[in-house]
């Protein structure tokens, strides 16, 4: 694997020998390489040439400090959309200890950038550690990706298709401890992991910002939108004779997607391909737009540093995934209680899953006695 830079220089102008991409722009130069980690030299991701707009620039410092301060304000945007009725879960909590490390990661280069030499403690920070806390940063969410998804995947595994019950309080201090780990392992293996460096001529001086981007999420991504895709396929005629019954109503002044069929008449989809159909329906309502933007980003190839390329969007994207990939292992043998269906804070997934449940088992949801014909809600 390869570590692709998007450079952002601290200092004067220089150049690499050998390939050279140097954008000269008011006294700044955007330079780009690769640099190569001690894993593999077969996924090289080359790194692009960063356009400018505009009369004026500003400092690199000033515009990292703006988009990490973009993704701060995503990440409260996202966290308070969150439905308030959630149970708690592993990808819950990785959230969250995304959004604080973030806050913490502009809190800290916001202040080396006002104070610019400043002495804490007996340590001296100068504008040099606004690169290096965020070079850590990257390397550490670009390494995150994977664990956090087979974390989750064993979370919503244990708790959904083995239907293992933990008491909240033992959760909360479980999912806290798993956190914690990870983080640290991540931590330990960038600050513990020897890094090389781009040649540079001997007689050139200056001081390059380079930024690690993870091959992790591009290929998660390829995956996942892969699969979806693969579904889609496979259940395509359900999915038709589901689009020929929708309708659109309003129910406790929130607008409802109802795929309904006259009183008496069967399902004109059974089976596990009726529930496919009906994870997909959901999945897609809330997060197509996303799935867009995760194609663009793959045909593209486009190469996004680390610190933002992990975001809450991603990870809760992923999480919804999870959730309905458990819910299909665990069909027709689901719980019926308000914990099992409560996992994902963002999709109702019971009011498209209990209506493919055996009639015995819908008789615990209030919902289901509001319409007198066979309805799926999504």
């Amino acid at each position: 694997m390869c570590l692709a830079a998007a450079c952002l220089p601290l200092s004067p102008v220089m150049e690499l020998p050998g390939r050279r991409s140097k954008t000269m722009y008011n006294g700044l130069a955007f330079v780009n390489f690769s640099v190569a980690d001690n894993v593999t030299g077969l996924d090289t991701m080359d790194g692009h040439e960063m356009p400018l707009t505009g009369s004026l620039s500003l400092e690199p410092s000033c515009i990292l400090i703006l988009i990490i301060t973009g993704k701060v304000i995503l990440n409260i945007l996202i966290l308070g959309a969150r439905h308030r009725n959630v149970g708690t879960s592993l990808m819950g909590y990785c959230c969250v200890s995304l959004a604080i490390v973030d806050f913490m990661l502009l809190l800290a280069i916001a202040a080396i950038h006002y104070f610019q030499d400043f002495t804490v403690v007996g340590l001296r920070f100068t504008s040099y550690h606004i690169c290096l806390f965020t070079q850590i940063i990257s390397h550490t969410y670009g390494i995150l990706h994977l664990p956090f998804l087979l974390a989750s995947g064993l979370d919503y595994y244990l708790t959904i298709v083995k239907s293992i019950h933990i008491p909240c309080a033992c959760s909360g201090l479980l999912y806290t401890a798993c956190v914690v780990l990870l983080w640290t392992g991540a931590f330990a293996h960038v600050l513990l992991s020897p890094m090389r460096s781009p040649a540079l001529d001997m007689g050139q001086s200056g001081y390059q910002c380079t930024f690690y981007i993870s091959s992790q999420s591009f290929y998660l991504s390829i995956v996942l939108v892969c699969s979806i895709f693969t579904a889609l396929s496979f259940c395509c005629f359900e999915i038709v004779a589901f689009l020929k019954s929708l309708k659109v109503i309003s129910y406790a002044r929130n607008t409802v997607v109802l795929f309904s069929f006259p009183q008496g008449d069967m399902w004109p989809v059974q089976g596990g391909k009726r529930l496919m159909a009906a994870l997909l329906f959901s999945f897609l309502g809330t997060w197509a737009p996303f799935i867009v933007f995760q194609i663009v980003i793959i045909v593209l190839c486009a190469h996004i540093p680390g610190y933002m390329d992990m975001n809450v969007p991603w990870l809760y994207f992923m999480n919804s995934f999870l959730i309905g990939v458990s819910y299909g292992l665990k069909y027709p043998d689901l719980q019926r209680t308000e914990n099992t269906f409560s996992k994902d804070p963002f999709i109702s997934w019971k009011y498209c899953i209990m209506p493919c449940l055996k009639a015995e088992y819908t008789k615990v949801m209030p919902l289901r006695d509001e319409f007198t014909s066979s309805v799926m809600t999504v």
